[in-house]
């Protein structure tokens, strides 16, 4: 296994915690279509680019994700 092999598998990892996260945020919490946009740019971006889908969930989760009301 080589490290770009490794690189795709932590960025799929990432972009699958990002986009399940997205899908269990209630809707109230992600108005105008953010999370169907969000849920994209992450599924669409690792599956043209790998790092491109990681670095948008990344985003998602570092900056978008504290910011967005608790779950309950």
């Amino acid at each position: 296994m080589n490290l770009l092999t490794v690189v795709y598998i932590i960025s799929l990892i990432v972009v699958g915690w990002a986009v399940v996260d997205i899908i269990r945020q209630p809707t109230w919490s992600m108005s105008g279509g953010r999370k169907l946009a969000w849920a994209a740019a992450c599924i669409l971006g690792w599956l043209v680019l790998g790092i491109v889908g990681a670095v948008a969930a990344g985003i998602y989760l570092g900056v978008v994700r504290p910011r967005l009301p608790a779950r309950r």
